[in-house]
């Protein structure tokens, strides 16, 4: 049994980065940038005018002055302005020249051809050429991930295709005779099948798809399912249940007929010790899945290797490992950098924590009088996720610590935006 520092460290050793692709920047939202972004040119490009108002020389000391003409925006003239005289200048507008700066409009008593200026101001009110960037300066760095700001930034130079991150195929199966789908009533002895809505959901919120199956504890049906759904063309294969060592738990066997190499099988961590990690090498092409096919049909080889993931059953489980685990997974996929633990304080002393195990704790962070403050959840087992709803956050409470009082700095993973 491995630690969760182990565990990390052997998905970054196992994980390369997918191959790249070309998008248009208008459809990279939420992609992972995977090469720095040049400004071609000064930013702005010239000088213009920071607000509506009149064009004077730095040096005039007339308060009365002619209006000689208007700039708008859009509008280039080159035109030199001798002592008494001024233009008209609208807000984003080129300067004419050089020696200029700008009289807002507020300032200034207008009548027809002159105005007088009746409030001075040290400011210049211009944007000068160049203050924003400079041509050749990196405006975004590869490894980011591009949000709306981004997109703009690459509007704004004329940046309409980029490199990017391919997106991971995944392939998602619940497996359990006791799931149902969330439109039925359950008999005695079953439930629901919560996992493929929490793992579709922690996807979408990493950025990424994915595509569900489910299956009954049954061997044969469930290579059957890996069959039909090609699972050979999927970058990661996660399996909800089943990973643990009982009767009817085979993601370890499916994961063997992948032809996977097994890095671990059990974590120091509660909730979700039996969590399964391997690698199907890009140099292996995948056997028949049943045993006993007769050789000769392969799939085409992986571009990297493929992953599989065997989680526990258990939804909070699911929660935390998907977190630690698999969030980290995805992020070696795509070029990004993993969220780290941050410093938080704790508003509120947590109940009884002793365990040989190392947890992480369900928890609510957020700011108070600018410091990282956070509350844990209480919960009362693996399955239960009615406090989930309320968490952006997990505590990490080493083993074996008795009690953390209320004003303690734990290490906390932040799993959503906590800073609002």
């Amino acid at each position: 049994m491995i630690s969760v520092l182990e565990a990390r460290k052997l998905i970054d050793q196992h994980i390369e980065p997918l191959v790249e692709e070309e998008t248009l920047f208008s459809l990279a939202h939420g992609r992972v940038l995977r090469e720095p972004v040049v400004s071609p040119e000064d930013m702005p490009a010239f000088d213009r005018s920071a607000m509506d108002g009149y064009a004077v020389r730095l040096d005039e000391t007339a308060l009365d002055l002619e209006v000689v003409g208007e700039i708008r925006a859009g509008q280039s003239e080159d035109r030199e302005l001798k002592p008494g005289q001024t233009i008209r200048i609208l807000t984003g507008a080129r300067l004419p020249g050089s020696g200029l700066k700008v009289v807002m409009q507020e300032h200034v008593e207008a009548s027809t051809g002159r105005i007088r200026i009746v409030k001075q101001n040290p400011a210049t009110n211009v944007r000068k050429r160049g203050e924003d960037a400079r041509a050749g300066e990196v405006l975004l760095e590869s490894g980011v991930t591009l949000n709306a700001a981004a997109l703009a930034l690459l509007a704004s130079v004329g940046k309409t295709t980029v490199r990017v991150s391919k997106l991971p195929r995944i392939l998602h199966l619940t497996t359990g005779d006791e799931i149902v789908s969330p439109e039925q009533t359950p008999q005695d002895g079953q439930i629901r099948n919560s996992n493929a809505s929490l793992v579709a959901g922690l996807c979408r919120e990493a950025g990424v798809a994915v595509d569900h199956f489910h299956g009954n504890d049954d061997l044969s049906a469930l290579l059957e399912i890996f069959s039909r759904a090609k699972v050979e063309t999927y970058d990661m294969v996660l399996i909800s249940g089943g990973s643990g060592q009982g009767t009817y738990d085979f993601s370890a066997e499916l994961f063997k007929r992948l032809g996977a190499s097994i890095h671990f099988r059990e974590i120091n961590v509660r909730p979700g010790k039996p969590l399964i990690f391997g690698t199907v090498s890009k140099s292996i092409r995948h056997p028949e899945l049943v045993e006993g096919s007769a050789p000769g049909k392969r799939s085409t080889s992986q571009e990297t290797a493929q992953i599989v993931i065997g989680l526990p059953g258990n939804a909070l489980s699911h929660f935390v490992c998907f977190q630690l685990f698999v969030r980290r997974a995805l992020d070696r996929f795509l070029a990004r950098a993993s969220l780290q633990p941050v410093q938080a304080f704790l508003s509120e002393p947590m109940a009884e924590t002793t365990n040989a195990r190392e947890t992480w704790w369900p928890a609510l962070a957020g700011l108070k009088d600018g410091r990282l403050e956070c509350r844990a959840l209480a919960w009362k087992s693996s399955g239960d996720i009615t406090r989930l709803p309320a968490a952006n956050a997990l505590i990490q409470v080493p083993s074996s610590t008795p009690h953390f009082p209320a004003g303690t700095m734990v290490n906390l993973l932040l799993t959503q935006n906590a800073l609002t």
